[in-house]
């Protein structure tokens, strides 16, 4: 691969780690703590190429001083064709950096909840495997609670500190056969090692909401769902639902 051709392809990945850094983008790959590391990894590229493309341009004006642009052999425009060839072959090599950065493809969603349980998400967000007592939920009406600590209580909090509480979730719909679920995915690094968290919804207005569709429950956990026998996946008596747009952030930590 020529220099020129390598030049270009980091600066082209360099100011895509950049635009997705400042944009927001990077929520869909990664953690929110990663992107002063993306930051850094973009103006790096783009430092190294600026330095390589100055370094050459600075190469080709010395040359052009000591009268360096005579052929020193015979056959060279055949050595010219076969250079502009491999150029051209380097420059494919765009074509997949451009698909991958440029093009952003949506946040995971309900064909990677059908492929899991909650069994993972409510032993990590607990921190053991068997029962204990959680810390009180915040006072009030109705109380904002993680899909992922609202999974791990239902199923290990002896304190049964849901029961009688109104709570409210946030995620997205998955229907699976008759059954309806709320849906979010955890990361601990980044989309790679996703795992889902879903609660089976119990109630009026969940008939015809559609696969990926992002909601905003409320209503109270029915105890003693989120057992063995239903991959610890609680129930939700719904009180109310909302559609919403999907956050900036879609992943849980």
């Amino acid at each position: 691969m020529r220099r020129e051709t390598q030049n270009i392809l980091l600066i082209l990945v360099g100011g895509a780690l950049l635009k997705i850094s400042f944009t927001g983008t990077y929520l869909l790959y990664v953690k929110p703590a990663h992107q002063p590391w993306l930051i850094a990894g973009g103006l790096i590229m783009v430092t190294l190429a600026a330095v390589s493309i100055g370094r050459d341009l600075l190469a080709a004006r010395e040359d052009e001083t000591a009268g360096a642009d005579h052929h020193e052999h015979d056959g060279s425009d055949a050595e010219h064709d076969d250079h502009n060839h491999s150029a051209r072959s380097a420059w494919m090599l765009l074509l997949p950096v451009l698909a991958i950065f440029l093009i952003a493809p949506p946040a995971l969603g309900s064909d990677s909840v059908m492929r899991g349980d909650n069994r993972a998400a409510a032993s990590r967000a607990s921190g053991t495997d068997g029962s204990s007592v959680f810390p009180p939920i915040p006072q009030g009406d109705v109380v904002s609670v993680t899909m992922s600590d609202f999974a791990a209580r239902a199923a290990w909090d002896s304190g049964n500190s849901l029961n009688g509480r109104n709570v409210r979730l946030v995620g997205f719909i998955v229907v699976q056969d008759t059954d309806t679920f709320l849906a979010r995915l955890s990361i601990a690094c980044c989309a790679a090692d996703a795992f889902p968290v879903k609660v089976k919804l119990d109630g009026p207005g969940t008939a015809g909401l559609a696969n990926d569709t992002w909601i905003e429950a409320v209503g109270q956990v029915q105890p003693g769902t989120a057992t063995k026998e239903s991959d610890y996946v609680p129930t939700l008596s719904i009180t109310g639902l909302a559609p919403i747009a999907q956050p900036e952030n879609p992943y849980e930590q």
